[in-house]
């Protein structure tokens, strides 16, 4: 193997490397994502609740029904911050499949079987497999540090 074909293997594994490290990072993901909707259903269920409880009082309070406007505004905007979060924590499990996809992709493409005799797998090769900025920020960032 030549010394060039040697070092674009070395490149390549060592984004690999790195997509599958920021992959690992962001597989804890899950556990949050259930209980954010869990949350944000329980907050659903405890807002009507405290509704149908001014509903329906024989007599007007008017404490309780300033409270209980409190507590349902509180909710509502607990829950407006609760969605905001599950939406960020989709887009991070999201990036987490695309670099899946990709490493995959990759090692199947890089396996000795997929490649005819004499050529190898170039990073150019894996950045056309990425479908975001942030794949294509990763791999600038270690070819910078390993050819810097």
């Amino acid at each position: 193997m030549s010394e060039t074909a040697e070092s674009n293997e070395r490149l390549v594994c060592a984004i690999l490397a790195e997509q599958v490290a920021a992959l690992r990072d962001r597989m804890d993901a899950n556990a949050a994502f259930d209980l954010l909707w869990r949350t944000s259903a329980l907050l659903s269920w405890l807002s009507g609740l405290l509704s149908d409880s001014s509903h329906n009082a024989p007599h007007a309070n008017p404490v309780l029904d300033r409270e209980r406007a409190e507590a349902i505004t509180e909710i509502a905007e607990i829950r407006h911050a609760l969605d905001e979060l599950a939406f960020l924590q989709a887009q991070r499990q999201d990036f987490a499949k695309q670099i899946a996809d990709c490493v995959v992709i990759a090692l199947e493409q890089m396996a000795v079987a997929e490649m005819p005799p004499g050529t190898s797998f170039s990073s150019a090769d894996l950045a056309a497999l990425y479908v975001s900025d942030e794949q294509r920020k990763l791999h600038e960032a270690v070819v910078r540090r390993l050819q810097g």
